[in-house]
């Protein structure tokens, strides 16, 4: 925690006087919106555009507010951003894409998104500072995650001395400086219990959207034809669908509110067919080992419970796997998952696995040409053995699939040992909130969060995972670990119960 300013205690005037400000701030905004909005009538701006830059401009007005609202945004309008899905899409996109709604110009490199993770932070800083109470609370993962930035950021400038790409290497490396942005903004601006709640629900209804728009997808474009299709949308998603289905049996493990379980319930059909109909293994086995872990936890916590869930999902997933273990239509995706890990995979993934297992090769052969410095952003890596081509992917000579051995290919050992350090800590306190918070809804969040991650991570050994939307969504649940123990010493909400009677008393 770092404490900069005495915090001031303000008089009625004062009070009075800043209120009177933040209307008139508030006002010119407004003007101004209203001004940019005229503006794009007068161009003949499509009707769509100039409703997406208005939405954007809200974002920024609400986040000059309340900072807070625009960690909300960030993380929501994120989720529920992908490329395949809808690509004309503007939150995530660069404002020089010409998919894009919000496309203004071709040098314009920057992306909302990019420009509301700054936005949050200058009104975060600029109002603590005004107000003479500016807390930082570092924590415990800040300084890991900084220090892998700051090899990250070596890296870049060693690839860019040596000939690298410049385009290109800023593209591999930018979505990097999301991770502790979201994860400083967390760890400051969730503060109580609601918030943290609020947050929660901002992640469930988005990727809850996100599934609703892979089964219209599915619907309006496949016709529900799946055959032969390799995915509906990006790879991250069925990652990130993780988040949802370990949230979902956390809530009702540890007795969450009864909205939230029996609302995701009624979400889950949606977001499970998405998951399905993107057909990404790794999302499968993550997801596996997540529910495995918590299974784990049983046995520690609730024995008896334990014995009674164990049992009876080993039996319904070894009948899962009796019947359908060579089905290759969608409800064999899951046994084929399975089949491929233990070396009996299908054509397609059999594939898949040997790009990769070529791709690893070149990796392991492009570290040894330079262990310590590693190569650099912006620079192809090295292939002593020929993949087959994938050139519809832009950056396939710079960018693998092995997520976690790329860092050690691109920055050298001591950054991938800066990556490691990152996570061990991240695993370590994240297990320790577990099972330092109380039973409940506070463990519940330190549970997804923990195991989100642990998920990500290991899927990025895998499949590609460096990307600006799991950066984000990494950041900001490494900073709700970060942020636990002052959440959960601050003071719940008052509950005021409603009243079928008048009390005795009150009584005529």
């Amino acid at each position: 925690m770092l404490d900069l300013l005495v915090p001031r205690y303000p008089d009625v005037m004062t009070v009075a006087r800043r209120n009177e400000r933040r209307w008139w701030i508030l006002f010119m905004a407004v003007v101004a919106l209203t001004g940019v909005v005229m503006l794009l009538l007068r161009r003949r701006i499509a009707p769509e555009s100039v409703l997406a830059f208005l939405l954007f401009g809200g974002v920024l007005l609400a986040t000059a507010i309340q900072p807070r609202f625009g960690l909300y945004a960030i993380l929501g309008l994120t989720l529920f951003g992908d490329r395949s899905l809808h690509p004309w899409y503007p939150f995530t996109k660069n404002l020089s894409s010409l998919e894009s709604i919000m496309y203004v110009s071709d040098s314009f490199s920057f992306s909302p998104q990019e420009l509301t993770i700054v936005w949050t932070l200058v009104v975060w800083f600029v109002r603590a500072v005004a107000e003479r109470r500016l807390r930082i609370h570092f924590g415990p993962l800040f300084w890991p995650a900084a220090l892998f930035l700051i090899f990250n950021a070596i890296g870049l400038g060693y690839g860019l001395a040596n000939g690298g790409n410049r385009v290109i290497a800023l593209w591999e490396v930018r979505s990097i400086f999301y991770l502790p942005l979201m994860l400083l903004l967390a760890s400051n601006l969730i503060e109580t219990r609601a918030q943290l709640n609020t947050l929660f629900w901002v992640a469930t209804v988005a990727l809850f959207a996100k599934g609703m728009a892979g089964v219209w997808y599915v619907h309006d474009v496949l016709k529900w034809d799946l055959e032969g299709v390799e995915r509906i949308a990006e790879h991250a998603m069925s990652i990130h669908f993780n988040f949802f289905f370990v949230l979902l049996i956390a809530a009702w493990l540890y007795y969450d509110t009864t909205a939230r379980r029996f609302s995701m319930v009624l979400m889950a059909p949606f977001v499970l067919f998405s998951l399905v109909a993107n057909f990404r293994r790794a999302g499968f086995l993550t997801l596996g080992m997540a529910i495995g872990l918590i299974v784990l936890l049983l046995y520690l916590e609730h024995r008896r419970l334990f014995y009674l869930i164990a049992p009876t999902g080993a039996i319904a997933v070894a009948a899962y796997l009796m019947i359908f273990w060579n089905n290759e239509g969608p409800l064999g995706i899951l046994a084929r998952a399975v089949r491929s890990v233990i070396g009996q995979a299908s054509a397609r993934d059999a594939a898949s696995n040997i790009y990769r297992d070529l791709e690893n090769i070149n990796i392991m052969f492009t570290i040894r040409q330079a262990p310590l410095t590693g190569i650099g952003f912006g620079n192809k890596f090295y292939m002593i053995v020929p993949m087959p081509d994938i050139s519809f992917f832009e950056w396939w000579e710079y960018i693998t699939h092995n997520s976690i051995m790329w860092v050690w290919m691109k920055i050298g050992v001591i950054g991938f040992y800066a990556l490691i350090l990152l996570l061990a800590l991240t695993m370590l306190y994240g297990a320790r909130m577990v099972r330092l918070m109380p039973r409940g809804q506070l463990r519940v969040f330190a549970l997804t969060a923990t195991l989100y991650i642990f998920t990500h991570f290991v899927y990025a050994y895998v499949d590609m995972s460096w990307e600006g939307g799991s950066m984000v969504f990494v950041g900001t649940m490494m900073g709700v670990i970060n942020a636990m123990p002052q959440i959960a010493a601050s003071k719940p909400a008052p509950v005021r119960p409603w009243r079928v009677f008048q009390p005795p008393s009150d009584r005529s």
